[in-house]
C-alpha cells in the first residue's frame, strides 16, 4: 500500500505495470532504509549505548578495572560520533541534514524512534537469536543461504565465547561479580534515569 486509507489499493508484481511495480519496489525500499538507518542503527545502537558509554567512563575507567579494557575498543569513537549526527543529521532546525535525507523528517524520525522504545524490553529484544526469532528465523527454519543467520550466529557466538572468556578471566564467580563495588556502581548508573 502507498496510500494511508482503509481502502487503499495493495500492489503486487502480477497486479500493476511493469514499470509501476519498479516504482513501489523503490518505494519500500526506501521506506525499509530509513527505518533502518534512523531507528535501527541510530536508535536502537547510537543513541541506546550513550548512556552506558558514560556510565562506563564514570567508573570502569575511572576505577581503571579490568572490565575497561575488554569494553574500551567495543565503544571508542561513539560519543564522537552521536555528537556529529545531533549537530547535522538530528539537529532540530530547518538546516538539518536528516529533514533532506529521511523521508519523514527529523522530527518524525524522533517519534518513530520513540515509539520503537515504548514497546521495547531489554531481554527480549536484544541478541541476535533473539531478533531472528522474533522475526520467525529460527535455527530450525530451513532457508538455504539465508547468510545474515549464519554468519551473524557464527559471529554472535565467537564474540559472544570471547567475551565469557574474558570475564570469566575476571570474577571466578558470580559472588565476585556481585561483590565488586566498581561493577555495581557501575549497573547502578546504568539503569539508574536520573543519572543517565
Amino acid at each position: 500500500q502507498l496510500e494511508r486509507t482503509d481502502d487503499a489499493r495493495v500492489y503486487t508484481k502480477n497486479s500493476c505495470g511493469e514499470n509501476e511495480w519498479i516504482a513501489v519496489k523503490c518505494q519500500v525500499t526506501a521506506a525499509d532504509s530509513n527505518m533502518h538507518q534512523w531507528v535501527n542503527h541510530l536508535g536502537k545502537t547510537h543513541l541506546t549505548m550513550e548512556p552506558h558509554i558514560i556510565a562506563i567512563y564514570n567508573t570502569l575507567r575511572q576505577a581503571r578495572h579490568p572490565l575497561y579494557t575488554f569494553l574500551r575498543q567495543t565503544t571508542r569513537d561513539t560519543l564522537m560520533l552521536n555528537w556529529t549526527a545531533r549537530n547535522t543529521l538530528t539537529q532540530v532546525s530547518g538546516k538539518s541534514l536528516g529533514d533532506y535525507q529521511a523521508s519523514a523528517g527529523v522530527g518524525q524520525v524522533f517519534q518513530l524512534i520513540e515509539k520503537m522504545w515504548s514497546r521495547y524490553s531489554f531481554f527480549e529484544s536484544t541478541g541476535l537469536p533473539n531478533e531472528l526469532a522474533s522475526r520467525g528465523f529460527t535455527e530450525d527454519v530451513q532457508i538455504p543461504a539465508y547468510l545474515y543467520r549464519e554468519d551473524g550466529m557464527k559471529l554472535w557466538n565467537a564474540i559472544g565465547g570471547f567475551a565469557t572468556d574474558f570475564v570469566d578471566e575476571v570474577f571466578d564467580s558470580d559472588e565476585a561479580v556481585a561483590s565488586d563495588e566498581v561493577v555495581q556502581e557501575w549497573a547502578k548508573e546504568t539503569t539508574d534515569p536520573d543519572r543517565g
